[in-house]
């Protein structure tokens, strides 16, 4: 879950920018590595920003659903160890109580074998 507010982070970050103010530090960092604005160079090095840019948001999608099939594999994984057994009787009694033990029959006249005696 750490991991995925710290992937969140340069999102929201980069969702409070306005598309003019990343073009503008687009530019300024096209200019920095001494492209001049005008040139078939700058041109070239501001569509690598936003190919960067789109790349990283990629990868971005590709390890949250990554995560989400991790998450639901072990959902899946934990659901096959539910038990089975039945929890009430045919009369709407507990068979079992809180903490997994077999309670026997409740009631007047009612005998049940107990499922965890091996006394076949």
């Amino acid at each position: 879950m750490k991991y995925v507010l710290l992937a969140l982070v340069p999102l929201a970050v980069a969702g409070c920018v306005s598309t003019e103010e990343q073009r503008s530090m687009d530019q300024e960092k096209c200019s920095s590595f001494g492209y001049r604005p005008g040139t078939g160079r700058f041109a070239d090095c501001m569509m690598k920003q936003s190919s960067q840019r789109d790349d990283d948001d990629q990868r971005f999608l590709d390890r949250m659903n990554a995560q989400d099939r991790e998450r639901k594999e072990a959902r899946r994984n934990r659901d096959d160890d539910i038990d089975t057994r039945p929890s009430y009787d045919k009369d709407g009694n507990p068979n079992f109580d809180t903490q997994g033990n077999y309670q026997g029959c409740q009631g007047i006249g009612c005998e049940v074998d107990n499922p965890d005696d091996d006394d076949n």
